[in-house]
């Protein structure tokens, strides 16, 4: 199983997870949520990967300027077009994991940080899908 967290350019937030079989199977959800064919990764701290549409200029996605933003918290960015796929990696073997409860904690509170300054929880919930 694999679970992670997606952020769209809407501003919306949501827990995704997934059983797959195969490497294939694996890559078909990544690109199911992020809603593209090819994706790259851009790393964060905390061994958190965030995946994105590596075609965005030529597909007309809307700006997410909440990861944006998150993403530039950490490092220099252009601004990131679609879904952003947010999941764990392992520092050992560089492979994909899941998102520990920590790792949650620091992205929901990234992305509070600039929906709401984080001082408006109201206004956050018709926003989040998480469970």
């Amino acid at each position: 199983m694999l679970s992670g967290i997606v952020i769209d350019p809407h501003g919306g937030i949501a827990n995704v997870w997934c059983s797959f079989r195969s490497e294939g199977q694996r890559q078909e959800w990544m690109r199911g949520h992020i809603d593209c064919e090819r994706f790259e990764c851009v790393s964060l701290p905390e061994s958190i990967d965030v995946w994105v549409d590596e075609e965005f200029l030529y597909n007309g996605a809307p700006v997410n300027d909440e990861l944006t933003r998150i993403v530039g918290r950490h490092q220099p960015s252009t601004p990131i077009r679609g879904n952003g796929l947010i999941l764990g990696v392992d520092p050992a073997t560089g492979n994909t994991v899941s998102l520990t409860l920590d790792q949650q904690a620091s992205v929901i509170a990234w992305w509070r940080t600039f929906t709401t300054g984080g001082n408006n929880p109201e206004a956050l919930r018709p926003r989040m899908a998480l469970v």
